[in-house]
């Protein structure tokens, strides 16, 4: 990973060394330019000037050797019909038999005056500017060799050349300061891979620090994805473990009847029916573990398709206490069994959209862990009350759900919604619950939108608070 993270600085110290070198040619291009530019409109200046002082020499009848030009430069004179009659340098230079065919001579003609640059017949690679102006019947043409040089501003004052240095300096700076703030995520990556790769990497991946930033929000959801799979993939190793657990005694228990049936041929019938009975029951607690970790399964995968699923469970106008009244019915003789007053204070037309199965489900299971954990002879009440929602145009209802059993112990109590989290091991494994039930009963809730909360009954017992959202029937 190092490796990688050193090519990469590479790669961009590379790119910095191109763009700075681009920005260089271009520089010396645009200032060349400049240069060549200016040295044209100087010199042709110079020409033009040379041409007035050939032409004012000639108008008070001065002879053409006799003039001379400032600075090596020559000139030509032409007549119309393309003869040159003087040239002050024609044996220095060659001058083309077609002289009327040159550009500034051309444009002489045409135009009144007119110029060129172009590189010597004579003189192989020299360049020379040419400025030509119509005089009367005449074209008087000056020239001079072609160099460029800088302006004399510049030579002066280097102010231009500082500018372009310090905005070098400050292309570099901001290049370094880009080029760490780019590695820093590449050595945060590398920590994150790091700590992906250890087993018991929760602290190390907490402990990663990623920037205010996209490349720092993206490490952020990759690591927390990460820790929700491992914790996934935790829990499912913990529940399947749990599951089969569960499993193994009812079905042990099962067996051992079933096997002592078997292998006992003289046994007593009223023994047997009592062992078969034992097994029976044995059964029936493998079938409702069996449904509850369906439910929980179900539970699990509405909450990861983020809504009430209709293929999952089927959304309709609950009325609860018609389910309440179902509930009883099939569980009240365990009530009676154990002496258990149910008291319960739901209007008849109090009705709510939503799941019948979760909601029976959810009352069922509050009851029977009061039934298994509260003890004989105790008082269950049921509270509700509907609201309004402000601002959303739908209802809740609230639930306060008491027992006046013996109650959680204080410390217990933000555990009793875990799976297969039991208060009292040994007894709930002789009185057959599984550990689900408080969890399956949460589930229910969050799948309805709503809360809930536990807490101890003062004088003894546990006290659930809980609300139930009106769900929309097409969700």
């Amino acid at each position: 990973m190092a490796k990688l993270k050193l090519k990469y600085r590479y790669r961009l110290v590379i790119y910095l060394l191109i763009l700075l070198t681009l920005l260089a040619l271009f520089f010396l291009l645009y200032v060349s330019r400049q240069s060549r530019g200016y040295s044209i409109s100087a010199l042709q200046n110079e020409l033009r000037s040379a041409v007035s002082k050939v032409e004012d020499s000639l108008s008070i009848g001065r002879r053409p050797e006799s003039i001379i030009l400032e600075g090596g430069m020559g000139f030509t004179i032409i007549d119309t019909l393309g003869e040159v009659l003087y040239d002050s340098r024609q044996n220095d230079i060659s001058i083309p038999d077609n002289v009327l065919g040159a550009t500034e001579v051309a444009n002489a003609l045409s135009s009144g005056d007119g110029s060129a640059l172009r590189t010597s017949v004579g003189e192989t690679g020299t360049e020379y500017l040419y400025f030509a102006r119509r005089s009367k019947d005449k074209i008087i043409r000056s020239y001079s060799k072609f160099e460029i040089s800088r302006p004399a501003e510049v030579e002066k004052d280097n102010t231009f050349f500082i500018l372009i240095a310090i905005l070098l300096f400050a292309l570099i700076a901001t290049f370094v300061y880009v080029l760490r703030r780019l590695s820093k995520p590449l050595h945060t990556y590398s920590e994150l891979v790091g700590a992906i790769k250890e087993k018991d990497n929760a602290n190390r991946l907490s402990e990663i620090k990623f920037g205010n930033d996209e490349l720092g929000d993206m490490g952020k959801e990759i690591a927390s994805t990460f820790s929700q799979l491992e914790k996934a993939k935790k829990y499912k190793q913990q529940l399947s473990h749990n599951i089969a657990h569960e499993l193994k005694t009812p079905l042990t228990g099962v067996k051992a009847y079933l096997e002592t049936i078997i292998n006992s041929e003289d046994m007593d019938p009223q023994q047997m029916r009592k062992f078969v009975e034992k097994a029976y029951s044995q059964t029936t607690r493998l079938a409702d573990l069996v449904d509850e970790v369906s439910t929980l399964n179900k539970l699990d995968e509405s909450s990861e398709l983020g809504k009430s699923d209709e293929a999952l469970y089927k959304i309709e106008e609950v009325n609860i206490k018609s389910c309440l009244g179902d509930i009883l019915e099939e569980i009240g003789y365990k009530l009676e069994k154990s002496n258990i007053t149910f008291n319960s204070r739901v209007s008849s037309r109090l009705k709510i959209n939503g799941s019948y199965n979760l909601i029976y489900s959810l009352f069922k299971n509050l009851i029977d862990n009061s039934i298994e954990h509260g003890g004989e002879g105790i008082q269950i009440s049921l509270v509700a009350g509907i609201e309004q929602v402000s601002g959303e145009g739908r209802y809740k209802i609230n639930f306060t759900y008491t027992d006046t059993g013996k109650g959680v112990p204080a410390e217990a109590l933000e555990r009793i919604f875990e799976r297969f989290y039991r208060v009292e091991e040994g007894r709930t494994r002789r009185t057959g619950g599984s550990g689900l039930g408080l969890s399956i009963v949460k589930n229910a809730v969050l799948f309805h939108k709503g809360t809930i909360t536990a807490s101890e009954r003062r004088g003894g017992g546990i006290i659930f608070k809980f609300s139930l959202y009106s769900l929309d029937k097409e969700a």
